[in-house]
């Protein structure tokens, strides 16, 4: 197919040679065979339809605020960690963990803020739930913006079927859906990754360790170890010690010294946040093996559930690209401006040999590694296809016409399955989150407002703690609380009125999570009480809800009972199969009956 003015300036500002349109009349070389047997970056941009950048961005956009207003919160850390302190900041109210107490000021105040300020313009025009959902919607338009530059740098650097192998992949992703839009340092370091890498892969070097440092001071130290291939190609191979020192300097600058500003006048002390969290996940004997311990098998089966036949691609690609080198050397052969495999498949290397081997492991962890993941499976999908035209054409009748035809004309139909099986499995598996979880996202809509009323009122969780959707979903007047259940951990407190509340020091407040119930609020000083009927009541779990003498069920909504319902269809979403082996259980609204509201 003839080559749009977009492709024939990417096409030449690569170094490839021009095409017939460019070279005034000169007769162009006849292809060799194995350009067409084994073409890489950027050379397939001859002959290849790709969707361009307003297309793609499109695309993005579409799946991205998707998320952001149907998908759920699927880890209490990001209600309690940061949308609650991010609630306080907007309206003087919310919960506080003992990661913001000074004591141990492992959390930053200063990416909280990078949302605060437009989350307070919009509380002057809209109720906190639409302010809630508005910061989503920003949130999947950066990371939509931040994945559309590694789209671009994906083309650039393996080629546009790789790159739009890539996109078709990533859109529908289940694993992208959950991390887009949620209020995680995990999920921003994705985006920023994302945009890092792509800098880097378009030899862009100021800005991708600009962003690198950004995603390091700003959001998830950790991530520090995506940035090393990028040192490495600095430093080692292109010898650029000197630009490399120097907008580490300034980017630890620009970024650093804000960031320990503003966190040090909100603890009241000298904090550098960033290092506080190394310090106590590193240095200290309980801190990395506290919460979500798991056994080695735990990513295996969470990036299966995520990411499904991509997932196994992507920790088949090393052997892949093996094979294909042994096939033929041109198959993974790369154009002399990018980087070798090995050194841009790094960062996810790097990132799952490290956190695989951790005890504490969570689905968050990998959020900044999703674009990666996907990458690699792209990667081997591409290589499968070269390996089967390579086999084609010794055992069939392509070789007849393999000096004529480019490989993907053979594989096409090997593509199209890979890619509509992996689109339909991840929506099988985001539709059944959807179904099974969304529940608590829209439960506390049904708490009317009180208008004309300077009183507070309390919305309390119990053995549902871990579900509360934030108090950007209960109006104005109302406070979430929480009263006594069987968890023994320590749970969130309210941040204390005042305008030096973030420097307040509570001495309930610990670092082994051990729990302390003298904030806790007793159940008849509810006036909204949320409840469940899933698992066995006891005392401390009593059926508030069968109480009808002092509670009044004001909204109900279904919510999965994982464990009376089957482990696959629970999972992913099957029509008809799903609805006879999954068991639904209600989370209720209750209001107290003793109590005028």
């Amino acid at each position: 197919m003839p080559l749009t003015a977009r492709q024939r300036s990417i096409h030449n500002k690569n170094g490839a040679k021009r095409t017939a349109s460019f070279t005034k009349g000169k007769r162009s070389r006849k292809p060799s065979e194995g350009e067409y047997l084994f073409t890489n970056a950027p050379s397939d941009l001859r002959s290849i339809a790709y969707p361009g950048g307003a297309v793609a961005l499109g695309l993005l956009l579409v799946a991205r605020l998707t998320s952001g207003y149907w998908g759920q919160i699927a880890d209490c850390d990001e209600t309690y960690n940061y949308w609650e302190p991010l609630h306080y900041l907007v309206y003087g109210n919310g919960l506080q963990t003992w990661e913001y107490s000074p004591v141990y000021a492992i959390r930053s105040y200063m990416s909280l803020w990078l949302f605060a300020v437009p989350a307070k313009v919009l509380s002057f025009v809209m109720a906190p739930v639409s302010v809630f959902y508005s910061i989503r919607g920003l949130l999947a338009v950066l990371t939509a913006c931040a994945e559309l530059m590694f789209y671009k740098a994906v083309c650039h650097e393996f080629g546009v079927h790789v790159g739009r192998v890539w996109l078709c992949l990533a859109l529908p992703a289940a694993g992208c859906f959950a991390s887009t839009a949620a209020m995680l340092p995990s999920a921003w370091s994705g985006a920023l990754v994302s945009a890092a890498l792509a800098c880097w892969w378009r030899k862009r070097y100021p800005p991708a360790i600009m962003l690198t440092a950004a995603t390091v001071l700003l959001s998830w130290p950790f991530t520090a170890l995506l940035g090393l291939p990028i040192a490495i190609d600095m430093i080692f191979i292109k010898r650029q010690y000197t630009d490399f020192i120097k907008w580490s300097i300034i980017s630890l600058a620009i970024i650093l010294l804000p960031t320990v500003a503003v966190d040090s006048w909100h603890y009241g002390r000298l904090v550098v946040t960033p290092w506080n969290i190394l310090a106590y996940n590193i240095f200290t004997e309980h801190g990395p093996d506290l919460y979500g311990v798991e056994p080695w098998t735990y990513y295996f089966v969470n990036g299966f559930l995520n990411f499904n036949i991509v997932w196994v691609l992507a920790l088949s690609c090393p052997l892949l690209l093996l094979a294909c080198t042994l096939i033929s050397t041109r198959s993974t052969a790369r154009a002399s401006f990018c980087a070798p495999y090995w050194l841009s498949l790094m960062p996810l290397a790097l990132w799952l040999a490290v956190f695989m081997t951790q005890p504490h492991k969570e689905e968050r962890f990998l959020y900044p590694v999703y674009g990666m993941i996907v990458l690699a499976g792209a990667i081997a999908l591409d290589c499968l296809q070269k390996m089967t035209f390579a086999v084609g054409t010794e055992l069939l009748r392509w070789r007849k016409e393999r000096e004529r035809r480019h490989y993907l004309v053979y594989t096409g139909p090997l593509v199209v399955m890979c890619v509509l099986l992996a689109g339909v499995a991840s929506i099988s598996r985001t539709t059944a989150l959807f179904n099974h979880y969304h529940g608590p996202m829209a439960i506390l809509r049904h708490i009317p407002e009180q208008a004309d009323s300077n009183g507070v009122f309390n919305v309390c969780f119990g053995k549902e703690w871990y579900r509360s959707p934030s108090s950007f979903h209960v109006p104005d007047a109302y406070r979430i609380r929480f009263v006594p259940s069987e968890f023994k951990g320590q749970l969130p407190a309210p941040y204390d009125d005042g305008h030096n509340a973030t420097r307040t020091v509570h001495q309930y407040f610990n670092d082994m999570n051990q729990g302390d119930n003298q904030t806790y609020l007793r159940p008849s000083d509810c006036h909204y009480l949320v409840d469940s009927d899933i698992g066995t009541p006891s005392k401390l779990q009593p059926p508030y809800h069968k109480n009808t003498n002092a509670w009044e069920i004001i909204a109900s909504v279904p919510i999965l009972d994982a464990t009376k319902s089957h482990r696959i269809f629970r999972a992913f979403y099957v029509p008809v199969l799903s609805n006879k082996n999954v068991v639904y259980a209600n989370m209720y609204l209750l209001r107290n009956k003793n109590i005028n509201i």
